[in-house]
C-alpha cells in the first residue's frame, strides 16, 4: 500500500490519503483541523489527488468524514462529485461496500 499524505491550509480541507493500488482504492481522511471539511471541499481534494497520481481512473474512493464515518465518493464522466452513504466505522468494511470506480 502506498502511503501518500497531503494536507492543505488556508480555508481548504485538511486531509491525508492512502492509495491501495492492489485493491484500486483511495482512502481519504478528514483531519478536522478547523478549516473546510473534506465533504465540502471534495472537488478540490480529488483534484489535488488526481494531480499527484496523474489519474483517478479505475480507483474507487472512500473517505472518513469529521464525524468518523466512512462513505463513498464517485465522479461521473463530467467530473461531478457524487456521495453515497456507507456509514461504516472501519475502512475495511467501507471498502467492501464500494460501488463505483472513477471513470
Amino acid at each position: 500500500m502506498a502511503n501518500l499524505h497531503h494536507m492543505r491550509q488556508n480555508f481548504r480541507a485538511d486531509y491525508e490519503y492512502t492509495v491501495d493500488e492492489d485493491a484500486a482504492i483511495i482512502a481519504i481522511v478528514d483531519l478536522d483541523l478547523g478549516n473546510k471539511s473534506v465533504t465540502n471541499d471534495m472537488e478540490n481534494v480529488l483534484g489535488d489527488i488526481k494531480r499527484e497520481l496523474g489519474t483517478l481512473a479505475g480507483f474507487s474512493v472512500i473517505y472518513k468524514d469529521s464525524l468518523g464515518r466512512w462513505d463513498g465518493v464517485r465522479l461521473d464522466e463530467k467530473g461531478t462529485v457524487h456521495f453515497y452513504g456507507l456509514g461504516e466505522s472501519e475502512p475495511e468494511k467501507a471498502a467492501k461496500r464500494l460501488l463505483h470506480p472513477c471513470p
